[in-house]
């Protein structure tokens, strides 16, 4: 079982719902967007007000599985690295928040290379985060690799399969989404880290991006906090 880093949520700029802010150290910007009716609302179709559980990483799994990636069993963690894959950062709390209990599963290429992890921590009952930390991948100039599908196919088997629908801050994909980030990594200069969140695709549920530049590319961080 590969170690993942820990991870240190610092606090987020949230929009409005359905909407999208990039947080990095030399640039800050808000861009709601305007969106029309989703799922569950007036005009809208469809209902994406649910939550995962623990058993949908079945539903992850078979999702990432048409995107070329595969998705191990899920191995519960039980002794004191517990942090190290599921700690998160709560504005209500006002620091990092502990889990009790926390799986963990792998995630490979069609070469059996190990491309990052998936992690769902909360109680033994129901998890409150899902946590998808990838390997780092290349620039979009030499194409992204595994970073676009896993993105896609762990949001769609966690949250909804509604991003088209909701196109939250006017980004019609995750993709475009994924290159928007990319852009402002690389006009950071010094500032290698960026900080993206989303809320509005279900009630309750935020989705964060983080992203930071290394030698070899990007490293992206997913965190889903219901």
């Amino acid at each position: 079982m590969r170690c993942v880093r820990k991870i240190f949520l610092l606090p987020v700029v949230l929009g409005a719902a359905a909407g999208i802010s990039f947080v990095g150290l030399l640039i800050s910007e808000s861009d709601p967007g305007a969106v029309g009716p989703g799922p569950g609302e007036p005009g809208g179709a469809g209902v994406y007000d649910r939550t995962f559980t623990y058993y949908d990483v079945e539903s992850v799994s078979k999702v990432l599985d048409a995107r070329g990636i595969s998705l191990s069993t899920p191995v519960p963690i039980t002794d004191v690295t517990i942090s190290q894959y599921c700690t998160y950062y709560s504005e209500e709390s006002g620091g990092l928040v502990p889990v009790t209990y926390c799986t963990t599963s792998g995630m490979t290429d069609s070469n059996g290379i190990t491309v990052g992890n998936l992690n769902l921590g909360g109680d033994t009952e129901s998890p409150v985060v899902a946590i998808a930390a990838l390997d780092p991948v290349p620039p979009l100039s030499s194409g992204r690799g595994h970073a676009v599908p896993i993105l896609e196919g762990v949001i769609e088997g966690l949250v909804c399969d509604c991003w088209a629908e909701k196109a939250p801050g006017g980004f019609q994909s995750v993709s475009d989404w994924v290159s928007r980030a990319e852009s402002v990594l690389a006009d950071g200069g010094d500032a290698p880290n960026l900080k993206s969140t989303i809320s509005g695709l279900v009630p309750g549920v935020e989705i964060t991006l983080e992203g930071t530049a290394v030698s070899n590319g990007y490293q992206w961080t997913l965190v889903i906090l219901q």
